[in-house]
């Protein structure tokens, strides 16, 4: 007597209180079982398949105070794209499930329970299309501990390479640097190379004009200067053999001397 009592006092309570949707829950491995709980009405709730999105309604139902008008859930599941509770008119909870993946057999992988404390919707993953499931799993991981080690260690092996190539370009850098200086001193990067065109002498004939005696190689070679022209003059053969001779001749003398000056040592 006393649990008939209790029972009726609970079902008067559903009655003067109302139906609620408390919270919702979507779990599953296998496949996706999406769990309405509340104070639910006994009876099943309506439902249809449209396209890729489920539709449910519960009415004489209202969501819990601290969910709002609205409980919204994006991507809790590889076969779940978006879940979406409202609150409709005339006191009806209406639930808006987007299905990802393959519509195959849609109804037939689609099961419903239902009891006054929960609805239960589950969702079979499709018999077929095996690889694409696995690709929207893998896309739709939740993000663990793990992820963010193995990011954080890609972006360090990212830093080193930059660093490496960073200090490549350095040393390039600097090698250019003392090459250019280098070879700047000797003469080598010049447009007339050191002892491949001298000017050994020049003569001013007036304010901007002379006579400038150029060495080329072996030829010597008096040429005329202006503001506006250079102009070959003369060449120079005698001066040439002469420069000859005394270039031999210089060479022979600082060789006697370098050979005296090591018997003497010895």
């Amino acid at each position: 007597m006393r649990q008939v009592v209790l029972l009726t006092l609970i079902f008067m309570g559903y009655l003067a209180l109302g139906y609620e949707v408390e919270r919702v829950a979507v779990t599953g491995q296998d496949r996706a079982q999406i769990e309405i709980v509340g104070q639910l009405p006994p009876t099943a709730p309506s439902w249809k398949v449209q396209d890729n999105v489920l539709e449910i309604s519960w009415p004489s139902t209202k969501l819990s105070a601290k969910n709002g008008d609205k409980l919204e859930l994006s991507a809790p599941h590889t076969l779940i794209k978006r879940l979406t509770l409202l609150q409709g008119a005339n006191d009806t909870v209406k639930a808006k499930i987007i299905i990802n993946g393959s519509m195959e057999g849609i109804r037939e992988r689609l099961k419903v329970a239902n009891t006054p404390a929960m609805s239960t919707f589950t969702i079979d993953y499709p018999t077929q299309n095996g690889n694409t499931m696995k690709l929207l799993q893998e896309e739709q991981t939740p993000i663990a501990a793990s992820a963010f080690t193995q990011k954080n260690e890609s972006a360090g092996n990212y830093r080193a390479v930059v660093g490496v190539i960073a200090l490549f370009f350095l040393f390039c850098m600097v090698g250019a640097v003392i090459f250019f200086r280098y070879f700047k001193g000797k003469g080598a990067l010049r447009g007339a190379r050191r002892y491949l065109i001298e000017q050994l002498s020049y003569c001013p004939l007036g304010a901007k004009s002379g006579v400038s005696l150029l060495k080329i190689g072996k030829e010597f070679v008096l040429v005329g200067v202006t503001p506006n022209q250079i102009s070959m003059l003369s060449q120079l053969p005698k001066l040439q053999e002469q420069y000859e001779e005394e270039t031999g001749f210089e060479r022979g003398v600082f060789q006697e001397a370098i050979a005296e000056e090591v018997q003497r040592i010895r």
